[in-house]
């Protein structure tokens, strides 16, 4: 669900108010001597602060390889650790790190494993070594043997059932280490796992073992769509007597995430259970389902009058995962918002964002009656961006307040809007030429944001004005470079201040700064490593967004990204998995490493998805094997997929693969009709390129 900017309702989100926040990462090859140095502390600390920069340490795996050798046992472990978190670029290493499977230390053995697993199948040589390690009679050293057994060999079916075995048995362990490594093992292992997770589900049930079933439907919820097959069964536990164990059935049934016409009816009857426990995850696992579970929303309207106060939460959170779908719970969500306690009101808050326009009737009221929540209702109309067009008259008024947080607030409301709130242009270029300070800035901000012309004469004079404040020459040169992204002497003139805001304490500045480094593409190549650096350092999931987008764009002259952006492939996120994917298919061949974990992600995610990454496949590695496998995937996304650049991506990909049948033909036939003329073109210059 979309996030708030706001982490509370008071939460300063005034544009360029705070000091700039510099952020120095360790120097590499300082680390790397320290690496040599003959005091073991400062030795094992090197290691580990490399191992923290992951993957760009890579230049210290020699160095990380002879401490191996012949450290001390704290110094090799951390170097050991270090080359896992560097991942395949340590692959130098294995043989040294092989050595160490017969190692009579069973805390170099175990981050041995881990290391090995982490470097991926180049470290496949290490699986004879690791096989004999199933049968270990120590549980942490048994699971990180069949884990790492997988992981480096996934395609060995002589291994796959005796790794399943060792798995299973240890999800019983007592020690919750060793069963949750077990359980996320398992969930990586996917659908081979799912059968014999079934039987002993089945088994475990059938003998009232509860806490064993509960810990298997753990497993299923972390495989996702994977453990599909496992639905029939979880449907049946749902009836189980012990809500402990109806709790992680429900939990599994969302993560799933299919079969929703099954799923939804069966998890919203569990929304009047007695237990308050089974009603909170009914709820989570039913908005897991998103617009698809908009027949619960009448029972989940009523659990926002629910005595526990955790089910009102996750009732609001699901309304708002259901999205425009839940419309109907709209009064009962303002009325929410304006109970409280806090957290309520920032999660139905959250909730009428996501649902959008037909929020704003009820946020609009809140502004007219001078609510005590006024600045958070402002805050939320914002987010609903130009759906809110129908509140700009009581947002213009309050420009006019005497409360800064309001005024400003509502300035960049306006702005969020974007062009559809270009009405209010003549007031905000008076509020731009009447104010100081912090007004004075949200008032660019906002204008540039709604697609000001006007303003980009003053904006232009202020830039290059040497009285005013740095800080306001930033943001004016943040909107000259919005309104000129391809201009080599706009780009050349913002990009210093844009780099410094990358590190600023405000979210919304540093997305904002990304997003504006995105738009001029190879120009803004120079920031590469201070984009680079700001992903390292990013929390923010939005700001993540940003900064993924914008070295895409810059393309292969950021290719030294590579390795920080491949893990986002895995995210939980689906925002960020589709991001770090089309990253990676702007960078081409240079991303080649990134190929084994994007082919894995093929078995994880959705069909949509999925198109992207068979799409990103073929540009990584343009073959004709890999050509033929992604072509129906773009056939039908060439005509069917929402986002006009897919359908543009999905039309060149179909003109380069050279791959004439009739379902293309026809698909890029229709798709010269489409309403997008970019679409247009590129189905016509395709259909060309197949002869048709």
């Amino acid at each position: 669900m979309r996030q708030l900017l706001t982490a509370g309702l008071f939460l300063g989100i005034c544009l360029l108010t705070s000091d700039f926040v510099s952020a120095q990462a360790p120097d590499i090859n300082l680390l790397i001597i320290e690496l040599d140095s003959e005091n073991e502390e400062k030795q094992a600390l090197a290691a580990h602060q490399l191992g923290e920069l992951g993957p760009v340490s890579k230049t210290a795996v020699p160095a990380l390889i002879r401490v191996v050798k012949g450290g001390s046992v704290s110094s090799r472990s951390e170097a050991i650790i270090a080359l896992g978190k560097i991942g395949p670029a340590a692959a130098p290493a294995v043989p040294e790190l092989t050595k160490l499977l017969r190692s009579n230390s069973v805390i170099l053995k175990f981050n041995a494993l881990q290391a090995l697993r982490l470097i991926g199948p180049a470290s496949r040589p290490a699986a004879k070594q690791m096989a004999p390690l199933l049968d270990s009679n120590n549980s942490y050293i048994k699971v990180a043997a069949a884990w790492a057994l997988w992981s480096v060999d996934p395609e060995n079916k002589e291994n796959q059932n005796q790794v399943i075995k060792a798995l299973l048995s240890s999800l019983e362990v007592s020690i919750n280490e060793v069963s949750s490594d077990a359980a996320v093992a398992l969930s990586e292992i996917g659908e081979p796992a799912v059968k014999p997770l079934l039987a002993a589900l089945k088994k475990e049930h059938s003998a009232d073992h509860h806490s064993e079933c509960g810990k298997i439907c753990d497993v299923l919820a972390q495989m996702g769509v994977r453990g599909e097959t496992a639905i029939p069964t979880l449907l049946k536990v749902l009836n189980s007597e012990d809500q402990n164990l109806v709790w992680h059935a429900a939990h599994a049934l969302g993560s799933i995430n299919a079969k929703p016409e099954e799923v939804v009816p069966a998890l919203t009857k569990l929304l009047s259970s007695s237990s308050p426990i089974v009603r909170a995850q009914a709820a989570i696992a039913i908005g897991d389902f998103g617009a698809e579970a908009k027949s619960a929303v009448p029972e989940l309207i009523k659990l926002l009058s629910d005595s526990d106060l955790n089910v009102k939460l996750d009732a609001a959170s699901a309304l708002g995962e259901i999205g425009p779908n839940a419309s109907a719970a709209v009064p009962q969500l303002a009325a929410a918002m304006q109970a409280g306690p806090t957290s309520l009101t920032l999660t139905s808050a959250s909730a009428l964002a996501s649902i959008g326009e037909a929020s704003v009737s009820s946020l609009n009221e809140m502004l007219i009656k001078d609510s005590r929540l006024k600045l958070l209702a402002i805050h939320v109309l914002g987010e609903i961006g130009a759906s809110s067009k129908a509140a700009i008259p009581e947002l213009v008024k309050l420009t006019k307040s005497s409360d800064a947080d309001i005024r400003e607030t509502a300035i960049i409301s306006l702005g969020e809007m974007g062009p559809a709130a270009i009405s209010v242009e003549p007031e905000l270029l008076k509020i731009l030429e009447d104010s100081t300070g912090k007004t004075r800035n949200t008032a660019v901000y906002a204008l540039s944001k709604i697609g000001s012309k006007k303003v980009l004469p003053l904006i232009k004079k202020y830039a290059e004005s040497t009285t005013e404040d740095e800080r306001f020459r930033t943001v004016c040169a943040w909107a000259l470079l919005r309104a000129n992204p391809t201009d080599p002497a706009t780009v050349k003139a913002a990009l210093p201040g844009l780099i410094k805001v990358l590190a600023d304490e405000n979210p919304l500045l540093r997305r904002e700064a990304a997003n504006a480094i995105s738009l001029s593409g190879p120009l803004a190549k120079s920031a590469t490593p201070n984009l680079t650096q700001a992903l390292k350092m990013e929390q923010n999931q939005g700001v993540v967004f940003e900064l993924i987008t914008a070295l895409a764009e810059i393309g292969p002259p950021a290719a030294s990204a590579i390795p920080l952006i491949t893990p986002y492939v895995s995210s939980d996120n689906p925002m960020l998995r589709v991001a770090a994917t089309y990253a990676l298919a702007r960078f081409g061949k240079l991303a080649n490493s990134a190929v084994p974990i994007l082919e894995k992600e093929l078995a994880k995610n959705s069909k949509d998805e999925n198109a992207i990454t068979l799409w990103a496949l073929t540009k990584i590695d343009p073959s004709p094997q890999r050509a033929k496998t992604a072509a129906p995937a773009m056939t039908e996304l060439v005509t069917e997929h929402p986002n006009p650049d897919a359908r543009l991506e999905a039309a060149i990909s179909l003109g380069e693969f050279g791959i004439n049948t009739p379902e293309i033909i026809t698909a890029l036939k229709t798709a010269t009709k489409d309403k997008d003329l970019n679409v247009k073109k590129a189905a016509e210059a395709a259909l060309k390129k197949l002869g048709s």
